[in-house]
């Protein structure tokens, strides 16, 4: 897509491990922790060529530590004839360089200081890991559960402060990761000069953007914030999804020497030169456990190379990287990647998957990745909902941070539009979300898992919900909508109803079974087509019911023959039929030339007026329970029944989800049959609640 690549908001197209590392930083034994950072300078005059090439100038240390073993570091340029290195400590004591060496012989370096240090008082968590008896959770290295709770933080916006003040007012609202990208419109990438700045000579690297990295480390660092370090997106190659391949200075038409951007991944220069450069970036900031993760790639589904059938192109590259990186980071980063988690073969040289979805409904976004049974940990590095009305207002933030939290998921899901955070000032969302965790005593938990919680409320009301993927083949085509609003299976469900296309396989019809408790309605919403039209049929019982026709739609004036994908219509527009008492079945048939884009199913009335989301173990339960129809304007209180639970007597809070503060709290104990019954608060919106055995 041809989009505004400054504004987050619209710029959205969108093996097991290796190793799990059982030791932590630089050698120090899982449990251990770390401390702040030391770091040495000299000179070497004797250095020619490149000195970004580590082929040509393989600059290695050797720190002594206060047992007397050693930790080999990679040291980095930084201009001149200078020299640093970078060591974060894992123990205290006296450390000491021990030795420099330029391609494994001694550099007998200048100026060397200082040459000693003296490391002491309190430790800290340290890097992020895979738990070794769980590798679907995250710990750091003094053993302490991680449970990423963030948003992005992708590049700095037009006006927005710089990006070391966004990450100071993170870490004071509680969020403790975000994702940050080596973007060129920024100026934070280092080999890509941004638009009006001077060339970069091919193999050397940006000083004043690696001095910008150096701020926007420390400040993560300062703000006890994880971050993914985005090393390449994929607009860099592609010349349709978001495409800088026509900016690219490697491409041969800008004066590089690459014909088409599929090459990166096996041309001979191409990978020499990355390979540099990440040797590059694991010298310098390697150091720092505010790096979660090296991200390999971003959505690298959509280059040119993913849509051109290259894919084992792509896993060959990410195979050879990820082997690369391991084998100059002495600190051992987790290693991921962020593309469709249904490819297997780019998955099997990561750490973890990252999924990004877009869908109209993002709560059913959440079952998606638990439904894939995934083999290590995962969570959503991006979520959100295009051109949302609820963006500003932080319903849909909230939303996704809270029904994520409840999911099986290995963090919350992190919702993408920072901006949209940032000038509506939404941090609060995640000090709440972040006291309700510590407080409910969630990270203490190895078993927590989701579970079905039935609400009952006196009336019934409107049953909405949208599909939970985006453009993706629909996993289900069929799909039973429960009286108590549960819809099985609705992660599986496409957004895109296809017409009678070359993608008609991807989603060729949706069938609904129903139970109407009484008689009502059901409508379903389009807002989007493309301009070869679509036609809607709605079968009820195997009978037509009821037609929709979306166009063709004429292209304005002069567009005919411009480049680029074509404008699609937002029709917005509902087909709606009445529906009797009972069971019924309901079918959606595109049989128009193109896809329609499914927003939103409305039942009505249909169940009850208060969703649950909720996952559970042995000693805690924790829910959250939502107005199904908060526009109404309405506070509905119902009665929640939590399964499972073992006799005995029970903590229950229920908790301001705007704030994280306690509106009530008392002790209560299950029936016989393990189900202990809650009485709900009136909730205008939602709150949360846990019901704990430790507390």
């Amino acid at each position: 897509m041809y989009i505004n690549s400054m504004n987050p908001t619209l710029w959205r197209f969108s093996g097991l491990v290796a190793a799990i590392w059982v030791l932590g930083a630089a050698g120090s034994v899982l449990g251990a922790g770390t401390f702040p950072m030391i770091e040495a300078s000299f000179e070497l005059p004797q250095v020619h060529a490149n000195p970004f090439d580590f082929t040509q100038n393989d600059v290695v240390v050797k720190i002594i530590q206060p047992d007397g073993s050693g930790v080999t570091v990679p040291a980095f340029f930084d201009g001149g004839q200078t020299w640093r290195v970078r060591h974060t400590p894992s123990m205290t004591g006296a450390y000491r360089i021990g030795a420099v060496t330029l391609n494994g012989q001694d550099a007998e370096p200048l100026n060397l200081q200082p040459r000693e240090f003296s490391v002491d008082g309190t430790s800290r968590p340290g890097f992020v890991r895979l738990d070794p008896s769980d590798n679907k959770r995250f710990i750091l290295d003094d053993g302490s559960a991680y449970y990423p709770v963030g948003y992005n933080l992708g590049w700095r916006t037009d006006g927005a402060p710089p990006l070391v003040d966004s990450i100071a007012r993170m870490g004071k609202a509680g969020v403790n990761w975000t994702r940050i990208w080596m973007c060129a419109w920024d100026g934070k990438n280092l080999d890509w000069p941004r638009e009006g700045a001077g060339p970069i000579q091919l193999g050397n690297l940006s000083l004043p953007t690696a001095k910008l990295w150096d701020q926007i480390v420390g400040a993560a660092d300062a703000a006890d914030i994880h971050f993914h370090l985005v090393l390449q997106h994929h607009g860099q190659y592609s010349s349709k999804a978001d495409p800088n391949w026509q900016i690219n200075p490697w491409s041969k038409a800008n004066g590089g020497w690459l014909e088409k951007p599929e090459q990166f991944f096996t041309d001979p220069k191409a990978i020499a030169l990355t390979k540099a450069k990440f040797r590059y970036i694991v010298a310098r900031w390697g150091y720092s456990p505010a790096i979660m993760a090296w991200e390999l790639f971003n959505e690298v589904e959509f280059t040119d190379a993913y849509t051109n059938g290259k894919v084992d192109d792509i896993a060959a590259w990410h195979t050879a990287m990820a082997k690369f990186i391991r084998e100059q980071d002495p600190y051992r980063h987790l290693i991921v990647t962020s593309s469709k988690v249904t490819e297997p073969k780019l998955w099997g040289a990561v750490d973890y998957y990252e999924a990004h979805v877009y869908p109209p409904d993002v709560l059913a976004a959440m079952a998606v990745l638990d439904d894939d049974r995934l083999d290590r940990a995962y969570f959503y590095g991006e979520l959100g909902s295009l051109e949302d009305p609820n963006a500003k207002n932080g319903d849909t933030l909230h939303r996704v941070l809270w029904g994520s939290v409840m999911s099986g998921s290995s963090a919350a899901a992190e919702y993408w539009s920072w901006d949209v955070v940032e000038a509506n000032n939404l941090q609060f969302h995640y000090t709440a979300a972040q006291k309700f965790i510590e407080q409910s005593g969630l990270l203490k938990q190895t078993d927590m898992k989701p579970i079905d919680v039935v609400a009952e409320t006196d009336s019934r009301g409107p049953l909405q919900f949208g599909p939970g993927t985006s453009w993706a083949p629909a996993k289900l085509t069929q799909f039973t909508i429960k009286p108590s609003g549960t819809v099985q299976g609705l992660g599986g469900m496409s957004a895109y109803l296809q017409g009678n296309g070359k993608n008609k396989s991807m989603c060729p019809y949706i069938l609904f079974h129903v139970n109407y408790l009484t008689a009502g309605s059901f409508a379903v919403e389009v807002d989007q087509t493309t301009p070869d039209g679509a036609r809607v049929e709605i079968k009820l019982d195997g009978e037509p019911a009821a037609t929709m026709n979306f166009g063709p739609f004429p292209l304005p004036p002069g567009l005919g023959g411009r480049p680029g994908p074509r404008p699609n219509p937002h029709p917005d527009a509902t087909l709606e039929l009445p529906i009797s008492q009972g069971e019924h079945t309901i079918r959606l048939e595109n049989t128009g030339a193109d896809w329609a884009h499914i927003s939103k199913f409305v039942l009505t009335p249909y169940a009850p007026r208060l969703g649950v989301l909720a996952k559970g173990g042995k000693n805690l339960v924790v829910l959250w329970v939502y107005n199904r129809a908060p526009a109404e304007a309405q506070t509905v209180v119902g009665k929640v029944s939590v399964p499972g639970l073992a006799l005995g007597e029970y903590d229950v809070a229920w908790v301001d989800t705007r704030t994280g503060n306690i509106i009530s709290s008392y002790r209560a104990g299950p029936k016989e049959d393990g189900t202990l019954e809650l009485e709900t608060p009136a909730i205008a919106n939602d709150v949360a609640a846990w019901v704990s055995r430790e507390n």
